[in-house]
């Protein structure tokens, strides 16, 4: 009988902390945003008037961790408000996440599933939050970190169904195949650097006359290959960050890529509650067309609403190339409300024609974009943004607007305005 109570005692105090050595957290987040748009991405013609939207994003998600796995799966809804009937049987919600991270060694680990690829500042893979819908990968990520240094190698490869021979992939993603590897390390205190190479394997275009489609895999192979390099010490209040990115290759064409991306950011932190930024961003650009030579800079899959102006005119830059040059303020009023500003002057780095062969200059306009956000308590917040745009005539032009280099249309003053509440519940 005391061989059996000793067994029970050791079970017991086994299973208590089996248990609390795994956590289940159940979450959501409910996230309306209403926008008048009144010439967004592009100047809106008086004929017309402004679009007004109501839209919303829910998620709900489960993570389940213990010492040797960490899972999460993520439901999502993405709607505008009256896009499905009252009553609708139709389905309407997906999966946005659903992956597994086992640990295979001390401080290496795989994960594997549908996730969210982020890096360093969100330029060239992010999960594109402002979106209403996200942006997540089917990939496999073995991931390592010991001390201050970490690094990714991550794989996907795509199909549109389960195949026995091979078959032109029609893409549901920009790739067939991705291959990426990052690295990071701080070299001293307060400066860090980056290092990323990425292989998207992407399906030939060309090869595909007369509606054959390929029975052997023939992928063109498109690189990018740069860095980052962040200083920031909270004893300074200065912050600094540079990036560059150069592409080789090829296109889903066949032609070479010889794209690059250069920016630099600076911060200075006047006060506690007052800090200033200026920076400038160049995406190269191609002024030939016919020499097989893609010169302008393919972006891959970061966030656009975080670069290059809130209105998104150039969220696909002009093959002609793109300068963004651009500063800011932010202010914090009290513990829960901060107010921001940002001014852009865009140009292009080439001069060129529209779809209509009319001419335009270097000078494609400015803009300013103010956003304010309010913490409402520990689990909602609200944030309101209004943008304009400063069009000329070589905005019209380019965005082909214009039929004529004489005859100038008239359009409404292209303006943004929004309120978006992000309310994150924890229910469990």
């Amino acid at each position: 009988m005391k061989k059996i109570y000793v067994i029970f005692l050791l079970t017991i105090g086994f299973a208590a902390q089996f248990a609390s050595a795994q956590t289940v957290v159940i979450d959501g987040e409910i996230r309306p945003r209403i926008e008048d748009r009144d010439g967004v991405s592009k100047p809106l013609l008086t004929t017309n008037d402004p679009g007004i939207s109501a839209i919303q994003r829910i998620r709900l998600g489960a993570t389940f961790t213990s010492g040797l796995l960490t899972s999460q799966i993520t439901i999502q809804d993405s709607r505008t408000f009256g896009q499905n009937p009252n009553a609708s049987s139709d389905a309407t919600t997906g999966i946005f996440e659903a992956w597994a991270e086992m640990l295979l060694m001390p401080g290496g680990s795989l994960k594997i599933g549908r996730q969210v690829l982020k890096y360093d500042d969100n330029r060239l893979f992010s999960g594109s939050d402002w979106s209403n819908t996200g942006t997540s990968h089917d990939a496999a990520l073995f991931k390592y970190c010991v001390n201050d240094f970490q690094g990714h190698l991550g794989f996907a490869y795509n199909n549109n169904a389960i195949i026995s021979s091979e078959t032109l992939y029609k893409p549901g993603c920009n790739y067939r195949f991705l291959g990426y590897i990052w690295l990071t390390k701080d070299i001293v205190k307060g400066l860090n650097v980056s290092l990323i190479g990425v292989d998207e394997g992407v399906q030939d275009t060309i090869g595909t006359k007369n509606g054959v489609n390929y029975l052997k895999i023939n992928l063109y192979h498109a690189f990018t290959v740069g860095g980052n390099l962040k200083f920031s010490d909270a004893s300074l209040p200065v912050s600094a960050l540079a990036t560059a990115y150069f592409q080789a290759g090829n296109n889903s064409s066949g032609s070479t890529m010889n794209g690059k991306m250069l920016a630099v950011k600076v911060d200075y932190k006047f006060f506690d509650f007052l800090s200033a930024n200026v920076g400038t961003d160049y995406l190269s650009g191609d002024n030939n067309s016919t020499d097989g030579i893609q010169s302008n800079f393919k972006k891959l899959y970061g966030t656009d609403h975080s670069f290059n102006g809130s209105m998104e005119y150039w969220k696909v830059p002009l093959t002609n190339g793109l300068l963004d040059y651009y500063g800011g303020v932010t202010g914090k009023i009290s513990k829960d409300l901060s107010l921001a500003g940002t001014y852009h002057i865009f140009n292009s780095e080439y001069a060129g024609k529209n779809k209509k062969g009319i001419d335009f200059g270097k000078d494609l306009g400015s803009e300013i974009d103010l956003v304010a956000n309010y913490k409402l308590n520990t689990w909602a917040t609200v944030q309101a943004g209004w943008s304009m745009y400063f069009a000329n005539n070589n905005t019209l032009i380019s965005k082909d607007l214009m039929n004529s280099a004489t005859v100038v249309p008239a359009i409404r003053t292209p303006q943004w305005a929004y309120v978006m509440f992000t309310i994150k519940p924890k229910f469990l």
